[in-house]
């Protein structure tokens, strides 16, 4: 795509679905391999990333943590 004055403009998406997942996962590499859910733990507290291995219980990223932890109960906190 171009735009005025031949500058080209270019799109970039990235997948960060499980960044902080990975990020943990290499401060601590017992969680490879594990169901990992990272989020606030408070009454209303959300997912902010999960695991491939987590998203298989149907855990997804901005689901309530309490329907998280209901889904995934050997989930683990990945921020801890």
């Amino acid at each position: 795509m171009f735009l005025a004055g031949n500058i080209e403009r270019s799109i970039l998406h990235l997948d960060l679905d499980t960044f902080f997942v990975s990020v943990e996962r290499l401060k601590n590499s017992r969680l490879i391999g594990k169901p990992v859910i990272i989020g606030g733990m408070s009454d209303r507290g959300v997912v902010s990333s999960c695991s491939y291995e987590a998203r298989k219980y149907g855990v997804h990223s901005a689901q309530p943590m309490v329907t998280a932890v209901r889904l995934c109960p050997d989930g683990i906190d990945g921020s801890l």
